[in-house]
């Protein structure tokens, strides 16, 4: 059971992100809507956050990481395309090796970091966070 709560008007979501680094840049999703995200997912009850972060991978990218280093949390809050207000707390993990991408499965794109300052990714903090070398351990992201 993934650990997401419904508290009067509001989403709780708790969840990780993954940054895959590749030779050019990163492994992003884009999302329906057009925009990218990195790959990650929600806990699972009795789940740790890095178990999470392994299992997502295994799950979108067939690929077993076993060194993933801690970046930071965010605590994310925005409104959803739905009118639904989200609080997230999002663990971010970058694995530590360099990936090697042969076939990337359907939605999943390799983004060069070059490319990051003009692309729509989500949650923006995310991506402020790598162009900008950040080395906070936890970040606050207020989108309303």
């Amino acid at each position: 059971m993934d650990l997401e709560v419904n508290i009067q008007d509001t989403i709780l979501n708790i969840r990780v992100a993954i940054l895959i680094k590749t030779k050019n840049g990163f492994v992003l999703e884009k999302s329906p809507n057009g925009y990218f995200y990195f790959i990650g997912g929600r806990i699972r009850i009795n789940e740790t956050s890095e178990e999470t972060a392994k299992r997502e991978i295994l799950e979108e990218m067939s690929i077993k990481i076993e060194k993933l280093t801690f970046k930071t949390i965010i605590e994310n809050f925005f409104i959803s395309k739905e009118n639904q207000s989200i609080h997230e707390i999002c663990f971010v993990y970058i694995a530590d090796d360099e990936l090697e991408i042969h076939d990337l499965m359907p939605g999943h794109v390799e983004c060069p970091s070059a490319d990051f300052r003009n692309m729509d990714i989500r949650p923006k903090v995310i991506k402020d966070y790598i162009l900008n070398n950040d080395n906070r351990s936890h970040v606050i992201f207020k989108d309303f």
